[in-house]
C-alpha cells in the first residue's frame, strides 16, 4: 500500500481542514492535527483545488475576529475602572490585528489609510470648489 503524501492527507480531509480554518485554528495547529508540515497547510489554502473555499473560510474567520473586537469595545461600561477599560481595548486591538492578518485587503490599516486619503482628496477638491464659489459670491 502506497503511503499518502501530505497534500493527499489534507485533500482527503478538506472539509475538516476548512472547518478548522473557519473556527480560527492556526496553520500550525492544523498541521499538527494532520501530521503535516505548515507549508502544506499554506499550499492547501492558497493553491489547492480547495483554495477558494479555504480562503472564504479564512475571510469568515477574519470577519468574526473583527466582530469580537467590536464586542470587546462595546463591553466597556460607564464606571468601569481603568484596568477593565485597558483590558477591553487591548483585547479589541488583538482581535483587530488578527482580522488584519487573516484578511489584509479588508482589515489592514494601510488599506484603510489609503482609502481615507482617496476620500479626503475628493472631498477636498469638492470643498475647494464650494469655498471658491462662496468667495466669488461675496
Amino acid at each position: 500500500m502506497k503511503k499518502k503524501t501530505q497534500k493527499e492527507i489534507l485533500i482527503e480531509s478538506a472539509d475538516d481542514v476548512i472547518e478548522m480554518i473557519e473556527n480560527d485554528f492556526s496553520y500550525k495547529s492544523i498541521a499538527t492535527k494532520f501530521s503535516v508540515d505548515v507549508r502544506e497547510v499554506n499550499y492547501f489554502v492558497n493553491h489547492s483545488q480547495f483554495s477558494a473555499r479555504a480562503r472564504e473560510a479564512l475571510s469568515n474567520s477574519a470577519d468574526r475576529a473583527f466582530d469580537k473586537a467590536e464586542e470587546a469595545l462595546l463591553n466597556i461600561n460607564v464606571g468601569d475602572d481603568n484596568a477593565i477599560i485597558t483590558r477591553q481595548r487591548e483585547l479589541a486591538h488583538h482581535y483587530r490585528r488578527k482580522a488584519a492578518v487573516k484578511n489584509r485587503n479588508k482589515f489592514a490599516d494601510s488599506h484603510k489609510i489609503q482609502a481615507e486619503v482617496k476620500d479626503t482628496s475628493s472631498t477636498n477638491s469638492w470643498l475647494g470648489e464650494v469655498l471658491s464659489e462662496i468667495d466669488n459670491n461675496k
